[in-house]
């Protein structure tokens, strides 16, 4: 469900879509398989891009199709899973404030086998590898499915994949074996305090 987003972090994103990749947000891009170009060399200008400098309290899906084939460059998307505190009230930032761009180019038929990501230090200072603010996960099927239901598939030839590092300023590229579906962010914090680390591009949850 998409609702109005806060004027503060609309003007944060719309920094951010007017200059450069600031700190403190995540930038998520996806890329057709034949453009390998612009994935490894962080072109984002042919991308199907989201960015937030929202950490959500809960878990927040996003099916690709919904996203970008939805009439709105700004907008929020409820969490998930919501959190609650001890008094039963819901913790905020319940979801995700998200800016797009290139969202016109959103082709259904087009098979979306890479993606590009960014997510560094707050401070501004490139931590590479060190624990980041978000953790994020890819996967083959709708609604953020690690196997979908009902289908006779191999897990092993669709697996889902989950980073909680910083990355390099300039981001870094990724390829998967099959046409993207859907996406998930959530704070890092709980993930990486879990796992004992940050997670690079882990497959099935576990580091390769």
């Amino acid at each position: 469900m998409f609702t109005k987003i806060s004027l503060i972090a609309l003007l944060s994103l719309r920094a951010y879509a007017q200059g450069a990749r600031g700190n403190g947000n995540l930038t998520i891009a996806f890329f057709a398989n034949d453009q390998q170009g612009s994935c490894d060399s962080n072109d984002t200008s042919d991308g199907l891009v989201l960015t937030t400098s929202s950490i959500p309290t809960g878990y927040t899906c996003f099916n690709l199709t919904d996203i970008f084939s939805q009439s709105n460059d700004t907008g929020f998307q409820n969490a998930t899973s919501t959190v609650y505190d001890r008094n039963g009230e819901i913790i905020q930032p319940n979801g995700i404030d998200w800016l797009l761009q290139n969202r016109d180019s959103f082709d259904s038929k087009t098979n979306y086998s890479r993606v590009w990501y960014e997510q560094v230090n707050r401070t501004g200072d490139v931590e590479a590898g060190e624990e980041a603010s978000w953790v994020f996960y890819i996967y083959a099927f709708p609604d953020c499915q690690q196997i979908a239901d009902g289908d006779n598939v191999d897990q092993d030839d669709y697996p889902w994949f989950e980073t909680s590092c910083q990355t390099d300023n300039g981001g870094q590229c990724q390829m998967v074996p099959y046409s993207i579906k859907s996406f998930a962010i959530n704070s890092a914090a709980d993930y990486n305090n879990r796992h004992g680390q940050c997670e690079e591009w882990a497959y099935k949850g576990a580091a390769s």
